[in-house]
């Protein structure tokens, strides 16, 4: 008789890493609405801070309220938040660990690389813990402070908008980059535990210094990123900063307000090469952690087979 056997369907069936964090989604989304409401908060700062500088000149210490009462605001927030992160993040991460532990292990990949793996999945925790809420923090500072520069004067909020030009033609370059070495990078850390299984100076000598390698790449890359946005950052400031100075009214509380709220924009901006290579890093991990076929995969390997055929 016939053996009909049908092919494992593992790009449709194949579980994903985001797939042990899906049980979690409400209690992260929890954190990263608490973080929203403290970057709201301390983007007020500069706006509250110039209307307290404001009224203390005038001896109207009322003025100063607003800067007091977002500032404790946001302090209660905050230490809620990190307590109830790291309850949340340990649970997500091992439930990520164990997952990735035994089901690849199933599927017949090699201890070593299921190692290694187990190891990668803390930073994808580690990016939903600490990056997502980098990004959200970023986004706020970038946005925000762009919206209320223009609020202040459209020139000076024109100026900033100029550096989102620059700043995403660098990043489209980068992100390939990053990719590539990402990939690289992460080559050769799945090869690390036989090198230390094997122990052969040579060997563990020459893994390390190709691990060096690429982290020096991706340093560099990081680098020249950051360096090209720093330099664009001054030219525009230089040119807000005057444009500040001669504002019709303008009062002391309002150049200091504009002020800060560039600076933060600039401090948005210096944290996205370190936000696009983490992104990169996080897709080549989530493939790798989501290899492995699941059990109903296997189960479905023989849906039609001789009975003297099957195996005992």
């Amino acid at each position: 008789m016939r053996i009909l056997k049908k092919k494992i369907p593992l790009k449709a069936r194949k579980k994903t890493a985001l797939d042990a964090v899906k049980p979690f989604s409400w209690r992260i989304s929890l954190t990263y609405v608490l973080t929203f409401l403290e970057d709201l908060l301390e983007l007020s700062y500069p706006w509250a801070t110039g209307l307290a500088i404001d009224g203390l000149i005038v001896h109207d210490f009322h003025q100063a309220l607003p800067i007091v009462i977002a500032w404790s605001a946001r302090a209660s927030i905050g230490c809620f938040r990190q307590m109830y992160d790291t309850r949340v993040y340990t649970e997500v991460y091992n439930n990520i660990v164990e997952d990735t532990i035994i089901r690849q292990r199933k599927a017949g990949i090699e201890a070593t690389s299921v190692a290694a793996r187990s190891a990668m999945s803390r930073e994808f925790v580690t990016f939903f813990e600490v990056d997502v809420p980098v990004v959200i923090t970023s986004l706020i500072h970038i946005l925000g402070s762009a919206i209320i520069l223009f609020w202040y004067d459209f020139q000076i909020g024109a100026l900033a908008a100029l550096l989102f030009i620059p700043v995403y033609l660098v990043n489209r370059v980068y992100i390939r980059v990053t990719s590539r070495l990402n990939r690289e990078l992460n080559d050769q850390l799945e090869k690390e535990v036989i090198y230390i299984d094997r122990h052969e100076r040579e060997e563990v000598r020459a893994h390390f210094t190709l691990v060096r390698k690429w982290r020096v790449k991706l340093s560099d890359a990081a680098a020249y990123n950051w360096t090209i946005i720093e330099v664009l950052s001054i030219g525009v400031f230089i040119a807000i900063l005057l444009r500040a100075t001669v504002l019709p009214e303008s009062e002391t509380g309002d150049i200091f307000a504009i002020l800060v709220y560039v600076w933060r924009l600039m401090e948005g901006l210096d944290h996205v090469p370190t936000i696009v290579q983490q992104l990169t890093r996080l897709r080549d991990i989530s493939l790798r952690i989501s290899q492995g076929a699941t059990i109903e995969d296997v189960s479905e390997t023989l849906e039609e087979t001789d009975p003297e055929q099957k195996p005992m």
